[in-house]
């Protein structure tokens, strides 16, 4: 499932190639939204993400909110692309130059564009964590929070609740950098933990967007390794490196499973 740093960027693919942009031609192939198929003069006017769900608000005061779950996956290609798959498809969207799709997705609904808050997986989310106006205060407050402070982290950095965006990968690298074990509840925490841990939350999922899924530190590798071309195929730190050396201390990265999904460690250097 992609996460918010992927969504985002889906985001800012879609809203790049279809927002205000004249549309030759649209179809809305889902039970949820076919009644748009019926309206003349559909404009897309603005492309955002809120957590894991993509929103595309439209000229007539109407929103479509889109969460691409396991199977949804949107496409933007040129119109002359011939697409080769047997995914079904949900939305598309036609200009001059570009064809954006939704492939697959089920859980699409229209709204009011002023009623967006009211939607089932948005009403519930805690801040987003791409959003600039989320600080490491503001995550150190739901850390802090009597809702979550005595939950352990493994299960909590998955919660969409407590920060929306983060997912399976963020959670195995936020828990690397912070030097903590998923078992760890954030009352076991000092202030500078906490503080610490809020930066990690914050920093790697800005790194992550910024570098389109690449949660290392490149300036770092680059004074500790030297030429970071070297490391053009590393990723994560622990995440995806069972069996393979910390790169911290050289012990071996260990797989485990929390909350029905792989998680990464080091058992040296979490604790």
């Amino acid at each position: 499932m992609p996460e918010g740093p992927e969504t985002r960027r889906m985001a800012d693919g879609l809203s790049k190639a279809i927002k205000k942009k004249d549309l030759i031609s649209y179809q809305f192939l889902h039970p949820n939204i076919d009644t748009l198929n019926d309206l003349k003069g559909i404009k897309v006017i603005d492309v955002s993400s809120l957590g894991k769900t993509i929103i595309t608000r439209l000229n007539i005061g109407k929103s479509i909110m889109t969460h691409n779950q396991l199977y949804g996956k949107w496409s933007i290609n040129l119109t002359t692309t011939v697409v080769k798959h047997n995914r079904k498809l949900r939305i598309e969207y036609k200009t001059s130059k570009k064809i954006a799709r939704l492939w697959s997705a089920t859980d699409i609904v229209l709204l009011e564009t002023e009623k967006e808050n009211t939607h089932h997986y948005i009403k519930n989310l805690g801040p987003d964590v791409l959003n600039n106006f989320v600080t490491i205060e503001t995550i150190a407050n739901q850390l802090e929070s009597k809702k979550f402070r005595n939950r352990n982290l493994g299960g909590l950095l998955l919660n969409q609740n407590f920060i929306a965006g983060l997912g399976n990968y963020l959670r195995s690298e936020i828990l690397f950098s912070s030097g903590l074990l998923p078992t760890t509840r954030p009352s076991d925490l000092d202030e500078n933990q906490i503080y610490n841990l809020s930066n990690s939350i914050k920093v790697i999922s800005m790194r992550a967007y910024q570098q389109k899924g690449n949660t290392i530190d490149k300036d770092d590798f680059s004074k500790r390794f030297g030429n970071i071309f070297n490391f053009r195929l590393i990723r994560h730190m622990v995440f995806g490196r069972k069996d393979q050396p910390c790169f911290n201390c050289s012990n071996i990265v260990i797989k485990s499973v929390q909350n029905s999904r792989r998680l990464y460690y080091c058992r040296e250097c979490q604790t």
